[in-house]
């Protein structure tokens, strides 16, 4: 994550901007169909909130997975919802956007090889992304497992070498 996004979050914790959930300081940015939130607690670590908002989750490689919502929504609305979010709390333009961790979100999806989250993923990714995530997806299109649909589209999205 970029340190610039993380001085910027601390500074706006520091002015009390934000909500406590469960002691810690939540900054809430996107609120989710299901109504989870994503945000940053204090230090400018993305987070997720319970519907209930009474727990927060952080994001971390290992949980990434739980993050999976935010590929229903179209990944220009959850930018824009992000960056909106982030310019009322005074961010810089596209701070938020870019400092959201998509690539290990999509990598924690495609790793729990569910066909529908999976096509979730790789119809989340910008071309721009693709070459970050190629050996996940070729993984994706070699996988047998998976329909011949998911597979195909994922070979659509390898990158040549």
């Amino acid at each position: 994550m970029d340190e610039t996004f993380r001085l910027h979050v601390r500074a706006i914790a520091a002015e009390g901007k934000g909500e406590s959930i469960g002691g810690s300081v939540f900054l809430p940015f996107v609120t989710l169909d299901s109504g989870a939130r994503v945000g940053t607690d204090a230090d400018g670590t993305f987070v997720l909130a319970s519907a209930e908002g009474d727990t927060i989750t952080p994001y971390s490689a290992e949980d990434a997975h739980v993050f999976h919502e935010v590929l229903e929504w179209k990944r220009d609305r959850f930018d824009d919802k992000l960056d909106e979010a982030g310019r009322a709390l005074g961010l810089p333009e596209f701070e938020a956007s870019l400092a959201f961790p998509a690539f290990g979100v999509v990598r924690a999806v495609l790793a729990k090889n569910m066909n529908y989250t999976t096509l979730l993923a790789l119809a989340w990714l910008r071309p721009s992304e693709l070459r970050e995530v190629q050996a996940d997806i070729r993984r994706v299109a070699e996988d047998k497992r998976l329909p011949t649909s998911t597979r195909e589209f994922a070979q659509r999205l390898v990158v040549p070498s």
